[in-house]
């Protein structure tokens, strides 16, 4: 009974930790396809028939070709 307590409390302290990290000032606020060198809100690639697609580029790629602006 007292480990399980201890176990909990370990838990909730743990949580309340990393929920007070602060955010990474540098989080990009957006996108960029390398590809067509289009400015994008949300990742352009996606899956089709088991292979990586960029819809922008309109080809089958090997990586993924967005890539946060201003690093």
């Amino acid at each position: 009974m007292v480990r399980l307590l201890t176990l909990s409390l370990g838990t909730v302290v743990l949580a309340g930790l990393v929920s007070a990290l602060p955010v990474s000032p540098k989080a990009p606020t957006a996108l960029q396809c390398t590809l067509t060198g289009q400015k994008i809100e949300t990742c352009c690639c996606e899956q089709r028939e088991g292979k990586l697609y960029c819809p922008l580029a309109k080809k089958t790629i090997e990586q993924c070709c967005c890539q946060p602006i201003g690093d």
